[in-house]
């Protein structure tokens, strides 16, 4: 899949974006977004990629040339979980739903391991091939490969899925994906009752194209089953048609995204022709 150049992350990191989510029941590595109420010093650590620079002891650095981080704050090791549908379909469009999710991951990734969390990538073509983030510099480039190797085939039932590759309880689970599995609308509530058994907030980002969100073309197409190029269907497109389609999708999203908040968590519309820097603030603003 194609990625996005690490140095546009760096705009997150300047942004000072602040993650938000629930973390692993012990004590570990992550910072709380809350401080204690008297913010009062606990003590030193080195430093590691990533972290506020505004905490660097930088007399402790001109004493021993080595950067160490002032605490103020308990701290957490969160576990975030990504799914990523590696389905034919998300190779659609004239920006591939595919690189938008592969945009997506790599932002998500450089927040969460910029807070020191556990980050693990899962394909669900393969519930095998799952990367855990490294952490800094060298964790983003790993990822950047990792993504680059995958390419989008064949069919995935999401339930099953999912169900091979969730390997841990807790944490937050995101899942990419543009859900037009065909029996996904049928499985989403076993989809969020397994998420629930695995005590993990989910946030299912719903990733479409412009071509699928606006279609304007009309006439006689023949249209092919990105997933499986057996199956064809010819379709007249007049102004009737593709106002039932736009019915039809609205009230797909909308059953979609009632069902997921209904059950506390958290549902994310994304279009490939929107900037990656609105997908993050604005659309996922309620992540962080």
């Amino acid at each position: 899949m194609k990625t996005i150049n690490l140095s546009e992350l760096e705009r997150l990191r300047r942004l000072k974006l602040n993650i938000k989510r629930s973390t692993s029941a012990g004590e570990g590595l992550r910072r709380s977004s809350a401080k204690g109420q008297s913010a009062e010093f606990s003590g030193y650590r080195e430093y590691i990629p990533g972290d506020d620079m505004r905490y660097v002891d930088w007399n402790a650095y001109a004493r021993l040339d080595k950067l160490f981080i002032k605490e103020y704050m308990e701290e957490k090791e969160g576990r975030v979980n990504i799914y990523l549908d590696t389905s034919k379909s998300m190779e659609f469009g004239d920006k591939l739903k595919s690189t938008l999710m592969a945009e997506i991951t790599q932002a998500i990734s450089f927040v969460a391991i910029s807070n020191r969390d556990s980050v693990y990538v899962t394909d669900l073509g393969d519930s095998n091939n799952t990367i855990r983030v490294p952490s800094g510099q060298t964790g983003m480039v790993s990822l950047e490969k990792w993504l680059g190797k995958i390419t989008p085939s064949g069919r995935i039932d999401l339930k099953e899925a999912l169900k091979k590759s969730i390997k841990k309880s807790g944490g937050i689970s995101i899942v990419l994906s543009d859900f037009m599995d065909e029996d996904f609308l049928g499985n989403e509530e076993s989809i969020i009752r397994l998420f629930m058994y695995h005590r993990s907030k989910a946030v299912f980002v719903h990733i479409l194209s412009e071509e699928e969100m606006n279609i304007t073309d009309i006439g006689a197409f023949q249209f092919i089953d990105s997933e499986d190029e057996a199956r064809e269907v010819r379709v007249t497109l007049d102004r009737g048609t593709i106002k039932d389609y736009d019915t039809a999708l609205k009230n797909y999203i909308r059953d979609i995204k009632k069902k997921i908040v209904a059950a506390d968590m958290e549902y994310v519309l994304c279009r490939t022709d929107e900037p990656l820097q609105k997908i993050i603030f604005e659309n996922m603003r309620g992540l962080w």
